[in-house]
């Protein structure tokens, strides 16, 4: 072979050599290229079942803790019996779930605008005549705490009030004092009894829970003049379907919010050889739920109680006081009637023994209210009221307003005007103002001509 032949087939073998190296090198990045990609995939699909894998087992974790809770708190009974409801039921409450303890919480606020004209010749304090007095005052904040304790026969009931002028059931303005605070026990079949400082079974009015409940959006002046009020002492109650009676030991009848006095009225000095008061009911139509409130809302049935209350107290010579050492009796009888829309109310009393201040009038005295309303529409309610009382105060008076309801007697506001008709006697011009907070100025000069009050209540 020739050295150019030789040398020819040694180039065109590196050629091929050269190629057949440069094809297998591109070859092989080609594979090393799609197992890489082969592995990003791999670690995605493992990163993916990794997560599902967490999840699930999370998942199973969390199902094994609360199977075992539930387990665990099948067995403890303590835990059942720990279970408490709550909510909203004419007051927020709150109960156990046997129902042997509960709290129940209720509230009245009543603000108000008291506009009073009088005649000139009354004077006000150093500036002398004022014919017209006006101002905004917090009527009444009260708030009440009620319920149950060691089982549904044991109740408790504790109210606290700040009045800004007091009425027959408070008897210190601008402060809070205690309203209600007594316990009472049920034994069956509509007979109880109650122990503490509670209303006095005497009137009409004694028997709402508060002054939220009356029609005219304050006791009537009736309430006002004879009223017993509250006091400390021992009451028993027995009520049926059709009736019910209610008789109590205290430790003073209605002379001492009158004259002045004290509502927890025992010491050496002052104190009644016994003082007894007590109210029987009648229903002969309706229910018992209806005549715990004056007005009669639209759509509501007939109802028509009557009833009578007896007021008894022999009084102690010791007492240096003339309205501790008085001895009053007294009977009051009334009726009420619920039309669905329109409501009356006749209220009679007799009494002899009467407290008028620090003196004591030994005539006989009586009294009468007549008293109504009717609704216009479903929430507007026109009202009027005249009382009459044969005392030393002026002795008639008028009261007409109406009513507008929010949300019947849980929001409500009303406009009253209240006009004494007379002086206390024949030869007395002036029309002296009732001391007692019903919108007329007190005070021996006070001759109110006409009070206009504007209130807006809040009660839950």
């Amino acid at each position: 072979m020739s050295l150019t032949k030789f040398v020819g087939l040694l180039a065109g073998s590196t050629l091929t050599l050269t190629g057949v190296s440069y094809g297998a090198v591109e070859a092989n990045n080609d594979t090393a290229a799609q197992i890489n990609d082969l592995k990003a995939e791999i670690a995605a699909l493992k990163a993916q079942q990794g997560e599902q894998w967490l999840t699930e087992q999370r998942a199973d974790a969390i199902r094994g803790v609360v199977q075992d809770v539930l387990a665990d708190s099948s067995t403890r009974s303590s835990f059942q019996q720990a279970g408490a409801t709550a909510g909203y039921n004419n007051g927020f409450f709150l109960s156990s779930a046997d129902g042997n303890y509960s709290l129940k919480i209720n509230a009245l606020e009543q603000v108000r605008f008291v506009w009073n004209n009088t005649y000139s010749s009354k004077v006000d304090g150093p500036n002398g005549s004022d014919a017209n007095q006006w101002g905004f005052e917090n009527r009444r904040t009260q708030a009440f705490f009620s319920g149950n304790v060691v089982d549904p026969t044991w109740k408790y009931l504790v109210g606290m009030a700040y009045d800004s002028q007091t009425d027959p059931y408070v008897q210190t303005a601008g402060s809070f004092q205690l309203l209600y605070a007594n316990i009472s026990k049920s034994f069956g079949n509509g007979f109880s009894v109650s122990v503490g400082q509670m209303n006095v079974p005497w009137t009409v009015e004694s028997q709402l829970f508060n002054a939220g409940s009356t029609q005219m959006g304050d006791y009537s002046i009736f309430e006002y003049t004879f009223g017993a009020g509250q006091q400390v002492g021992a009451l028993a109650m027995y009520e049926q379907d059709m009736w019910r009676v209610k008789g109590g030991w205290f430790n003073v009848v209605q002379n001492a919010n009158l004259a002045g006095g004290t509502i927890n009225a025992w010491n050496s000095a002052d104190n009644q050889s016994i003082a007894l008061a007590g109210r029987a009911e009648f229903k002969v139509a309706g229910t018992w739920e209806q005549f715990s409130k004056e007005s009669s809302f639209k759509g509501e049935e007939f109802g028509l109680l009557v009833g009578g209350g007896v007021i008894w107290q022999n009084g102690r010579a010791q007492n240096t006081a003339n309205t501790y050492n008085a001895n009053p009796v007294g009977i009051t009888v009334d009726a009420q009637a619920k039309f669905g829309g329109f409501n009356l109310i006749g209220q009679f009393v007799w009494q002899d023994g009467y407290p008028n201040g620090a003196a004591i009038n030994t005539n006989d005295v009586y009294g009468l209210n007549v008293q109504g309303g009717a609704f216009l529409t479903d929430d507007l309610e026109v009202f009027g009221a005249w009382c009459y009382s044969d005392t030393t105060d002026t002795n008639n008076f008028l009261q007409i307003g109406t009513n507008w309801y929010f949300a019947k007697n849980n929001v409500k506001a009303t406009v009253m005007g209240i006009i004494p008709m007379n002086g206390a006697a024949a030869n007395d011009p002036s029309l002296r103002g009732f001391e007692g907070g019903v919108g007329l100025t007190s005070g021996p000069n006070a001759d109110n001509n006409f009070s206009l009050v504007c209130q807006l209540q809040v009660m839950f």
